[in-house]
């Protein structure tokens, strides 16, 4: 009877034995489908963004500006300074001594409580092209950030082309201005241009100058494409009617950031905005050498990006969260030796065209020494979206100094 029972006993265990690890197995090979098909479908959609989208600025060869179809007209310049001393002192000279037949350059004071105040005073009594807007601490102010200078800045300024730039920024070349209103007529009312870094011997250097030409590419290719959404502020050129027509900021005036990329989202189209890759109009800047600073600033730039339009969420969310989809799986497929074959293969497919589209647009922009860099920091590119998560839900900033 024992023998019976231990007989059983053991068919039991080992019919459990099966079950479970059947159960074991499915759960494996279940776990593995998620992930490799995550892996596959981030992919995909990577490969979209890459292979086609960006292809087209990647490849994209600018006119030519020879000899231009109208006539040059006056401009505007625009900086906004709170506290800029020294950068002041350093590039202003850059940008007053502009080879342009009629220019003026507006800088609006913000409230500085530092020598900002007597270095303008000192450089308008050489520059005569130089006017400056003392905006007093205490002033009551309609809207929050430098959007509230710069609409100062806007309404006094003299002529109907905008040319923006900030108090840290150097143009490249002595025709900056030149440039920049070659590219506007009677149809282009915008001209987005770049604003790349400085070049140092650094990896937070390596790294900010790799963001900027990421960024790049997504404006760039999106206004290409037809649905601009965005310019950088250090480099930017548009029309005050234009500027008159939407009403200025009154739509964020709530918000501190924007003044750049919220604004270019409303008037921006496709008809009416164009690009200048010239490198005599890059406008150049130092980036920051503590990590903390950077990513300050970042933070602050980041929270607009709840407030953009539909289209344009859609196309910057699908590539952050596919990019963080992509890395995640594969990581995740490798930790747990799950096809590591078919992961390494997917991987290597988006490296292989991330790799040529970035180097072509890093060409483009003259960042061809970041080649080497690529796959570190398009991996680091993971992190970077998962600490900047909270600017993109909170939404706002107290202040743009």
């Amino acid at each position: 009877m024992w023998h019976i029972f231990k007989f059983n006993f053991n068919i039991l265990y080992i019919f459990s034995h099966l079950k479970l690890t059947l159960s074991l197995k499915l759960t494996i090979l279940h776990m593995e489908f998620i992930i490799i098909g995550a892996l596959f479908i981030s992919g995909i959609i990577q490969l979209i963004y890459w292979g086609v989208i960006f292809t087209r600025f990647a490849w994209y060869n600018p006119p030519k500006q020879n000899i231009p179809n109208q006539s040059p007209e006056p401009v505007s310049v625009i900086i906004c300074a709170k506290n800029e001393e020294e950068n002041l002192r350093e590039n202003l000279p850059h940008i007053l001594r502009q080879e342009y037949f009629d220019y003026e350059v507006l800088v609006v004071n913000d409230g500085s409580t530092d020598g900002t105040a007597q270095v303008l005073n000192d450089f308008q009594k050489e520059y005569e092209h130089l006017r400056i807007l003392h905006i007093p601490t205490d002033a009551s102010r309609t809207m929050k950030g430098k959007k509230y200078a710069l609409s100062q800045g806007i309404e006094a300024s003299k002529h109907e082309l905008l040319l923006l730039t900030d108090a840290d920024c150097q143009p490249a070349s002595e025709h900056w201005i030149e440039g920049m209103q070659a590219v506007i007529d009677e149809k282009k009312q915008i001209g987005l241009g770049y604003g790349p870094f400085f070049t140092k011997n650094r990896h937070l250097n390596r790294f900010a100058r790799f963001e900027t030409v990421y960024t790049a590419i997504q404006y760039f290719s999106a206004a290409l494409w037809g649905f601009p959404y965005m310019g950088v502020g250090r480099n930017l050129i548009y029309k005050k009617s234009l500027y008159v027509e939407n009403q200025g900021f009154k739509n964020h005036a709530h918000i501190t950031s924007g003044d750049d990329d919220l604004f270019m989202s409303e008037v921006s189209t496709k008809n009416n905005t164009t690009i200048c890759l010239e490198k005599s109009c890059f406008m150049y800047s130092k980036s920051e050498t503590r990590i903390t600073y950077y990513y300050k600033i970042k933070y602050r730039h980041n929270t607009t990006g709840k407030h953009y339009r539909t289209i344009h969420r859609i196309f910057l969310g699908g590539l952050s969260m596919s990019h963080f989809l992509f890395y995640f799986s594969f990581l995740l497929s490798i930790i747990f030796h799950l096809s590591i074959e078919t992961a390494v293969i997917i991987y290597l497919m988006r490296l292989i065209i991330v790799l040529l589209v970035y180097a072509k647009t890093a060409q483009k922009l003259h960042e061809h020494h970041l080649t080497l860099w690529i796959p570190i920091f398009d991996f680091l590119l993971l992190f970077y979206f998962i600490l900047l998560t909270p600017a993109l839900l909170s939404g706002n900033t107290k202040s743009w100094k």
